[in-house]
């Protein structure tokens, strides 16, 4: 019997703590490239994935990961 949940493994971090999803025109080019954390900006050492995103430049669409801090950082906590 299921209640039509996914287990929280198989969930996005971002859905997994409430977390909303940053707007990809607000990032920057680090934060883009997974070299920034897409919540706080700080560079990343250990990450972990938020989520995806439609990103537009120019014409073009594209699916972008965010990644953020491991452990969470106090803006994703924020958001817990």
């Amino acid at each position: 019997m299921s209640d039509g949940r996914r287990p929280v493994a198989q969930q996005s971090l971002a859905a997994a703590h409430r977390i909303e999803m940053p707007d990809p025109e607000t990032l920057t080019g680090p934060q883009l490239e997974g070299w920034g954390c897409a919540l706080c900006g700080r560079r990343l050492l250990a990450d972990q994935l938020l989520g995806t995103v439609a990103w537009t430049c120019g014409s073009r669409t594209r699916e972008v990961e965010l990644w953020v801090c491991r452990p969470l950082c106090w803006v994703g906590l924020e958001g817990a």
